[in-house]
């Protein structure tokens, strides 16, 4: 057989080639090959104003379609999440024109959307029904699409090829009897709402009623876009199930971190950094004029959340990182071989095995003149009988003595505690008095002599997570060290304290 003799470039004749395929078949075409350049094409379907083209839209059009292509040929992939400030178009690419470019490739698949307020995910979905409906829609893709007479709402509307668009919202059941091949979660919590328990637990307990929805549970992928606005929220939750997931990360603007040192260690992936101009992500929504806006209008934590991806300041919120010094064991020897110094520990006890719930916590301090030395701070999740040990282990090595008391508060696990160790150790316990106030009073009343300079930490591996701990209140997902930090300065309040007779105490505050 003779081979075909292709023509040279230069043979071709070009204004031919294009004269025999209209300008809305190309357009069309490119359309069907790039979610990017469906989106270029369809915004103004369904926005009135101009789009600003900047290099993180196209990243996310190009990273959802390789979550559909994968998702096509039928191989298990990992759930995507993607956190991105406000004002960056992430609804519009994720939640409004990517269900559209959906049904473009294959009309009969199934989408399942929600946000934390009915109204708005009703607002998304029939966006996306504006674009499929849209003249323009109509004229590159002729009978492409036709949506079913009696399946035509706003919350549920379906096409004849047995696709299906429907929608529901955090709080409600609406999802059952409902499966589907994309599910597409667009602010599932109300940043409003982030701190509240009952808030974090009705969007958990609404992802969790979404994940049984799958068509396929290996192959249906969940989206979950959304800011960072507390350790416990749906983002929180995921990545600290240690999950696989396709993560995607971009702050408003990269940062040095107060605590490593590091650049945008947010970002993900990490070479994504390098896109950023002058550090910012869309020098034109997002300018230094436009954040330091944010700033005044969402407040330290509001910003941290929604622009940086941060669940708190990164300098902390209301107690500073730069608020915490460290020394070395041997600079506080020699500190201490003046006067001495005695050992003194609190723990806020929960016997409990199940890491979703609050750990038991201990911290070693003792008290030099005006300032408390903080030797060790660290959590544990224990059964009683195990945690009895624990602690047990944990007073004696950090330096417990005969003449030291156990001070336990008397509430929740704490009489149990008493009474054990009572029965089992020769420790001298009392009950502790019972803390008075909330939480963010008892953290307010400590801020100043925190601010001051008068915590000092002992160098140590558990240095980052309690300093952590302490800069992310309220927003942190557990506060148990904090707890006993603030137990021991209030303690030590109490009364004033001489240079060289510095208590002996040991106390252990339970819930």
């Amino acid at each position: 057989m003779a081979r075909r003799a292709w023509p040279m470039v230069e043979e071709i004749d070009f204004s031919t080639l294009l004269a025999e395929v209209s300008e809305d078949e190309l357009v069309a075409s490119l359309c069907r090959d790039s979610f990017y350049q469906f989106f270029l094409e369809f915004w103004e379907t369904i926005e009135a104003v101009e789009l600003v083209p900047n290099w993180h839209i196209r990243y996310l059009c190009d990273q959802l379609q390789e979550v559909y292509t994968i998702w096509e040929a039928k191989q298990a992939q990992p759930d995507v999440l993607i956190n991105v400030p406000p004002g960056t178009s992430k609804s519009t690419t994720v939640t409004q024109l990517f269900p559209a470019w959906l049904w473009l490739k294959r009309p009969s698949i199934r989408i399942l959307s929600s946000s934390f307020a009915a109204p708005l995910a009703i607002s998304h979905a029939v966006k996306t029904r504006l674009c499929l409906k849209s003249a323009k829609f109509a004229r590159l893709f002729p009978g492409h699409l036709e949506f079913q007479d009696d399946q035509d709402g706003k919350t549920d509307y379906r096409n004849t090829a047995l696709g299906q668009r429907y929608t529901t919202s955090t709080g409600t059941g609406g999802a059952m009897g409902n499966h589907a091949d994309f599910i597409i979660l667009d602010d599932p919590l109300n940043p409003q709402a982030a701190v509240s328990e009952a808030g974090q637990a009705a969007a958990s307990a609404h992802l969790k009623t979404l994940a049984t929805r799958k068509t396929d549970k290996a192959r249906t992928v969940t989206i979950l876009v959304m800011q960072r606005v507390h350790e416990k929220d749906p983002a929180g939750e995921w990545l600290a199930s240690g999950r696989p997931l396709r993560h995607i990360c971009l702050p408003g603007e990269l940062t040095k971190d107060a605590t490593t040192g590091e650049v945008g260690a947010q970002v993900r992936p990490l070479e994504l950094r390098a896109r950023y101009v002058d550090g910012l992500l869309d020098p034109q929504r997002l300018s230094r004029v436009a954040l330091q806006g944010l700033q005044l209008t969402l407040g330290s934590y509001g910003y941290a959340g929604q622009v940086q991806q941060l669940t708190a300041p990164d300098e902390g919120g209301l107690l500073k990182k730069a608020w915490f010094r460290t020394i070395s064991y041997e600079a506080f020897l020699a500190l201490a071989g003046r006067v001495g110094a005695t050992w003194l520990f609190d723990a806020d006890t929960a016997y409990t095995e199940n890491q979703k719930n609050d750990p038991s916590a201990l911290l070693a301090s003792c008290y030099l003149g005006q300032t408390l030395y903080v030797r060790y701070a660290g959590e544990m999740w224990l059964e009683l009988p195990e945690l009895k040990k624990r602690l047990f282990e944990l007073v004696t090595l950090h330096g417990y003595t005969r003449s030291s008391k156990l001070h336990v508060e008397p509430k929740a696990s704490g009489k149990s505690v008493v009474q054990e160790l009572r029965s089992i150790t020769q420790l001298n316990v009392v009950e502790a008095p019972t803390p008075t106030g909330s939480k963010l009073e008892r953290v307010n009343s400590v801020s100043p002599f925190i601010e001051a300079g008068r915590v000092v930490l002992l160098d140590g591996s558990w240095n980052e997570p309690f300093i952590s701990q302490c800069a992310s209140f309220p927003n942190a997902a557990h506060d148990d060290m904090l707890d006993c930090l603030c137990q021991a300065i209030a303690r030590y309040n109490l009364k004033p304290r001489s240079r060289s007779s510095p208590s002996s105490l040991v106390t252990i505050g339970g819930r």
